[in-house]
């Protein structure tokens, strides 16, 4: 936020997973927090984001069925221009094309830009497809492993250098500033 949104620094709070405190994460536990809050009448507003995957579409469309006080929101990442036509792979298959992977494939990794999932060749790291989801239908897909922590590795490394004040000039930082933007914009 310090780097996209830095006149909002104070007045937007997120759960701070390095300080040693080290809350579960995961849609589910997101799910029981969102129900702790509104259970504890917490006055101030607050908004419960989860990823835009097939799997958090699943995990809370019970939660979003409920009615909840006005002083809270449930949402996912918002859909993103450069997942309209991202490269992705089927196992089952052996076949890669493009295909809109918005609602099912958006996890935080697909969000912190597309510098960070463009492997050395110059090619967007692809979604493997999985599972489809019961409930809803959609198939879950996610990068590999290895690829999210590479994704992660070169965030923090971009994250670093704009915050000292040496960035490269060539970042995007779209997909986080598109987050910002939807909590920023819950209410209205």
């Amino acid at each position: 936020m310090k780097v996209t949104h830095p006149h909002l620094v104070g007045f937007i709070r997120f759960f701070d997973y390095g300080a040693g405190s080290r809350p579960r994460g995961g849609v589910d536990a997101l799910a029981d927090v969102f129900k702790a809050f509104v259970a504890a009448g917490i006055g101030n507003r607050f908004v419960a984001i989860a990823d835009n995957d097939a799997a958090a579409h699943e995990k809370l469309l019970a939660l979003k069925t409920n009615r909840w006080p006005p002083t809270c929101r449930i949402l996912h990442y918002p859909a993103l221009p450069l997942l309209q036509a991202y490269p992705t792979y089927d196992p089952a298959t052996g076949t890669s094309t493009p295909a809109d992977v918005n609602g099912q494939a958006g996890s935080l990794e697909m969000y912190l830009g597309q510098d960070t999932l463009t492997d050395p060749n110059g090619d967007l790291m692809p979604v493997h497809w999985k599972a489809v989801e019961p409930k809803t239908g959609l198939c879950q897909g996610a990068l590999r492993e290895p690829d999210k922590r590479v994704a992660q590795k070169r965030f923090e490394a971009k994250l670093k250098a704009a915050r000292s004040g040496q960035p490269a000039g060539t970042e995007d930082w779209s997909g986080i500033s598109a987050i910002i933007d939807s909590i920023v914009r819950a209410f209205q």
